[in-house]
């Protein structure tokens, strides 16, 4: 098993070459950040996608949709440059589902955060991403947002993976998802982990596939024996 090495790693987020005919961005060393024109270039595309950053709050969508939001009181505690140090972009620049704002803005997030500012535009345009961040500074919105964006509920079948090392990140990721995707009309999101019983996990897949015809989980967030284990019992398939 291929193992990475982390030492001497600094805050990182970088595009991967091309392997295997899959198109990606320039391999850039790890302690230097992704040049500019990369970012640049999914930002551009986003606004060739027809919808372009508007100043002053973003996209309008021709009605005050935020004002029934039910947002959490505002967060008072002292945040460090980690969060703070933006370059001042609003989560409607990146043309996001309005169900999927609606989510983002009742978790409590009211801007991306620089981790997200940097992955989000990148991982909307279908390119690979390594990135590495600090606790706590939205790694999890990083990656979750891009992917509930791309799910399609009219395929009936598990459109993405997430790969956690514990069985507490795994329900932390799963929770996360289900409250940012509540607005999206029936994202289907399965928390799977070693310590509970295998049976349980097939029993709750093989129900979904008997009663509706189909798998009816979108995304899966999975520890990765149990995630080996469904795949061998060919009940998690993919598209």
């Amino acid at each position: 098993m291929a193992t990475a090495r982390t030492e001497n790693l600094g805050t990182a987020l970088m595009g991967l070459n091309k392997q295997n005919g899959q198109l990606r961005g320039q391999t850039k060393p790890a302690s230097v950040q992704p040049a500019p024109t990369t970012l640049g270039k999914a930002m551009g595309a986003l606004q060739k996608a027809g919808c372009p950053p508007q100043e002053g709050g973003g996209i309008k969508f021709g009605d005050d949709w935020k004002r029934s939001l039910k947002l959490p009181p505002r967060d008072t505690r002292v945040r460090t440059s980690d969060v703070t140090s933006t370059k001042g972009n609003e989560f409607e620049d990146y043309c996001l589902k309005r169900e999927l704002l609606m989510g983002i803005f009742e978790m409590g997030w009211e801007k991306p955060s620089p981790i997200q500012e940097e992955s989000i535009p990148i991982a909307l345009s279908g390119r690979d991403i390594l990135a590495r961040a600090k606790n706590g500074t939205g790694k999890s919105g990083a990656y979750l947002i891009p992917m509930l964006e791309r799910i399609d509920l009219k395929k009936d079948y598990i459109q993405a993976m997430v790969m956690v090392p514990t069985r507490e990140l795994a329900l932390q990721v799963s929770q996360i998802s289900i409250q940012i995707s509540k607005h999206l009309g029936g994202v289907k999101v399965m928390a799977t982990t070693g310590g509970t019983n295998l049976r349980d996990d097939i029993l709750r897949l093989d129900e979904m596939v008997r009663t509706f015809r189909s798998s009816l989980v979108h995304v899966v967030i999975a520890t990765p024996g149990r995630i080996l284990d469904l795949i061998k019992k060919g009940v998690a398939k993919g598209g």
